[in-house]
């Protein structure tokens, strides 16, 4: 059975790329983002099951379309991550301006880490058959056959395994964010 740190290993090249890529996206969003409080409510939400459920699924659909760059094999996941990132950033930055270094600290940060590991992650899945025909072109070992079975076999797989951990770690992060955070 593979590990999570054997998988990391092999694919450390897209898992860089899809956290460079993504934080940075989100980084650019939040520097951009206005101090101005419009559209943003203060107003307490109530941890259940509902507000679980609607987080979850608003990062899971993030998490898919980032993840869905395989089927173009990756190069949809580098816009789709730059969008999603820079949208993120941008609301998290407004956000935070309202609720100040304080209210970062209660509502964001318990929660915030684990989520945007989670959605480089999937980003990082998105990518890995870019990253694999990227590598397998510049190394230029083997023949055609050998880099077609490898990016069959590094490619897919891989990938599925990535986004299945960056799910798992968005199922925990939804769970602190509506019992923790809110």
């Amino acid at each position: 059975m593979e590990t999570i740190s054997g998988l990391f290993r092999r694919q450390w090249p897209a898992v860089a790329c899809g956290g460079l890529l993504w934080l940075g996206a989100f980084g650019a969003g939040w520097h951009w983002a206005p101090t101005d409080p419009t559209g943003v409510s203060l107003a307490p939400k109530e941890g259940d099951w509902e507000l679980f459920t609607e987080i979850l699924a608003r990062n899971v659909g993030v998490s898919a379309a980032l993840f869905l760059g395989v089927v173009t094999f990756g190069v949809m996941t580098i816009p789709l991550t730059l969008l999603t990132g820079v949208l993120a950033g941008y609301y998290w930055g407004q956000g935070s301006a309202v609720l100040g270094a304080r209210g970062v600290v209660r509502h964001l940060l318990p929660h915030m880490p684990l989520e945007l590991a989670c959605l480089a992650l999937a980003a990082a899945a998105g990518l890995v058959p870019l990253v694999a025909f990227a590598r397998a072109g510049l190394t230029r070992s083997g023949g055609d056959a050998e880099k077609a079975g490898l990016l069959a076999r590094a490619g897919l797989p891989d990938a599925c395994r990535l986004w299945g951990v960056a799910l798992a770690g968005l199922v925990v992060a939804a769970g602190i964010e509506t019992w923790v955070s809110t």
